[in-house]
């Protein structure tokens, strides 16, 4: 077994305690639960409209036992860096080759008996109403449900809103899914797209 960083004995337990305390002091809340009998999905999050994101993804991670994979750009994984990068789960891509991407994660999904991929389909945390459709295709190639994950501001939530099975008709799935989470406020509101 290749530990990472939420699965490492002794570091991980710490790290979720931590994780706990430091949501109750910024008074932040993960709500929902991970599916039980699910263990391959992909796993969608938005609105991602600020760099701090990536904290409040680490602490819910934590809190939920989650071992997740996320894709980062080649480039990044020099020395020390990428050590650490796949130590969090990383996994290295070239974005010029995305056709040959989605087969790649999907033999991942074969692959492995459990396996759970972290996309954010804006693709950047920039107002940006064109998401990519790249979680998609990765879920309907692997045929993996997408599980629904929100931040919202307001509420100071981290929730789980649950599965949903990709259907052959990408752009109607895309405005279900973007209408749910037009309902929701990110850490910087303007940086979200409706």
């Amino acid at each position: 077994m290749r530990y990472t960083l939420f699965s490492t004995p002794i570091l991980s337990p710490l790290l979720r305690a931590l994780s706990k305390v430091i949501l109750k002091v910024i008074r932040w809340q993960v709500v929902g639960a991970l599916p039980e009998n699910q263990k391959k999905y992909v796993l969608i999050v938005a609105p991602h409209t600020s760099n701090w994101d990536f904290v409040l993804f680490v602490l819910a991670v934590s809190v939920l036992r989650l071992q997740p994979s996320v894709l980062i750009k080649s480039t990044l994984f020099v020395g020390p860096l990428g050590w650490f990068l796949r130590y969090c789960g990383a996994i290295p891509v070239n974005r010029t080759q995305a056709s040959a991407l989605v087969n790649f994660i999907a033999d991942i999904y074969e692959d492995r008996e459990e396996f759970v991929l972290i996309i954010t389909p804006e693709g950047t945390r920039s107002a940006n109403p064109n998401w990519k459709r790249g979680f998609h295709h990765v879920a309907t190639a692997a045929k993996v449900p997408i599980l629904i994950v929100y931040v919202d501001s307001v509420t100071r939530t981290i929730g789980i809103d649950g599965l949903m099975e990709p259907t052959d008709d990408v752009e109607a799935d895309l405005c279900r899914i973007k209408r749910f989470f037009d309902t929701k406020s990110g850490l910087k509101p303007k940086n979200y797209a409706s």
